[in-house]
């Protein structure tokens, strides 16, 4: 990616665009990143609604290379092909190293350990189950529906209590 100042009205504005480079290494990468994911079986649709790391390796052929520039134009190339949406990958340069002879990055995509609030699966299930027995569940509970999506809600505490609970009478 490239930026320019451009001249808007009365003033100046900043523009991202794309450099030549940039579209040679886009091309190049969609091409071996559909061939691996197909070559390595992985299934799109396990990235739906869960957030994912994208954990990089970067083998640079030089000392001046920044990992960062490299990242939005690889969650954009892989959006479609490694993951339903870009907007679910959190993205992390685990190490850089310096290789002449065999530039390259290594990528690892996989899910995280928090489901929404969660901390895990097992606390969302654990916090689910008792939800169960609130008179609000049967009435398709947008405070669960949303603590799934990852909201901030002032009806959960920090101990994860929602203040609307309404235990069943049974």
């Amino acid at each position: 990616m490239g930026y320019r100042g451009v001249r808007k009205g009365n003033g100046c504005m900043v523009m991202a665009y794309t450099k030549p480079e940039s579209k040679q290494f886009q091309k190049s990468f969609e091409k071996y990143a559909k061939d691996q994911v197909k070559k390595q079986g992985w299934d799109i649709e396990n990235t739906r609604n869960i957030h994912h790391y994208m954990d990089c390796v970067f083998y640079f052929d030089r000392t001046d290379k920044d990992s960062q520039n490299y990242f939005k134009v690889m969650c954009d190339v892989l959006n479609g092909i490694a993951y339903i949406d870009d907007k679910t990958i959190l993205t992390r340069t685990h190490e850089q190293y310096y290789d002449s002879s065999n530039p390259r990055i290594e990528i690892t995509i996989k899910p995280v350990e928090y489901r929404g609030i969660f901390n895990s699966e097992v606390h969302m299930n654990h916090f689910e189950k008792k939800c169960r027995d609130c008179k609000r569940f049967g009435r398709n509970c947008s405070i669960l529906k949303k603590a799934k999506e990852g909201r901030i809600q002032e009806e959960i505490n920090d101990e994860f209590e929602c203040s609307k609970y309404n235990p069943i009478n049974k």
